[in-house]
């Protein structure tokens, strides 16, 4: 048995970030990733001629059918749902780079997919994994997987390339973003944004944040010029990885140990943000995974 265990220990990161991308929150993930290692240790592996392949199954389908039990309860969630962020420090902000570590922003957006779409795009266009696999994956035909990955492309409009974003570029803007809310810059911070910019924040009924998302420049700018003193009440700001791209925590007092709020934005390939993210979720940051 321990043998059987060193040979899928290797796989545990892939399989934790396909599960990870599929349902948005870490401990949902971890515990499919659980149940892939009980699901292999209990099979017949006398019929298992590749085990990656076979984990990737396993762990795909149980998201699947876990996922659907998931968006019936954020049908009721109060406010706006964001994924639970993944933070990570400049030493590991190479390898949190990798493109199967989908943005807060990705993430969020696969929740306009169906279970199975949202499966077949993570498979295919994170993971490489070509659409003879994905059919063979999930049980249905090659035509199907195809006609799924074409449905989710056209729903999220991918045509902006959004698995691939220039790091360096979106951490200057991301910096040059907090200067402006931190200092009080409202002209600059209105320069950063495009005309059709989205702030969506996820309170969890917990603490106070707007409980839809604002859409508009002229709109996004109201908000931030009526709340830009609210970042003065912050004691410390550090730039780090937030799912593999740069993200801003900010801190009440120099000495907590978790981010009072997270700031991630999405930016286009003109240096514009079109996304602002906030999370103040106490669960999802009190809890947070490094």
């Amino acid at each position: 048995m321990n043998h059987e265990k060193q040979n899928i220990d290797e796989f545990r990161p892939m399989l934790f970030s396909i599960a990870y991308n599929m349902l948005g929150t870490v401990a949902d993930a971890e515990d499919m990733v659980q149940e892939t290692y009980i699901s292999w240790l209990n099979s017949d592996k006398s019929h298992v001629e590749n085990i990656k392949f076979y984990l990737i199954r396993t762990v795909s389908n149980k998201c699947i059918a876990h996922l659907k039990k998931l968006k019936k309860e954020r049908e009721t969630y109060t406010g706006t749902w964001l994924p639970e962020p993944i933070l990570g420090s400049a030493e590991t902000e190479t390898e949190l780079k990798s493109e199967d570590k989908l943005s807060i922003g990705f993430v969020y957006l696969l929740e306009r997919l169906s279970p199975i779409e949202r499966a077949v795009l993570i498979l295919k266009e994170a993971f490489n994994i070509d659409h003879a696999q994905i059919a063979e994956i999930f049980d249905i035909s090659y035509e199907n997987s195809r006609q799924h990955f074409s449905r989710s492309k056209k729903k999220l409009a991918l045509e902006k390339n959004k698995f691939k974003v220039n790091a360096s570029t979106h951490e200057h803007i991301l910096r040059e973003f907090m200067e402006a809310c931190v200092h009080n810059k409202p002209a600059r911070l209105i320069e950063l944004l495009r005309e059709d910019v989205v702030v969506y924040a996820d309170g969890g009924g917990a603490v106070k944040a707007i409980l839809k998302p604002i859409f508009g420049k002229e709109k996004v700018s109201r908000l931030f010029a009526n709340g830009l003193e609210q970042f003065a009440q912050f004691a410390r700001l550090e730039i780090l990885s937030v799912n593999g791209l740069s993200g801003a925590a900010l801190y009440q007092t120099p000495d907590h140990q978790n981010p009072d709020v997270l700031v991630a934005i999405d930016t286009d390939a003109k240096g514009k943000i079109y996304n602002v993210y906030f999370m103040a979720n106490p669960k999802k940051i009190q809890s947070i995974h490094r």
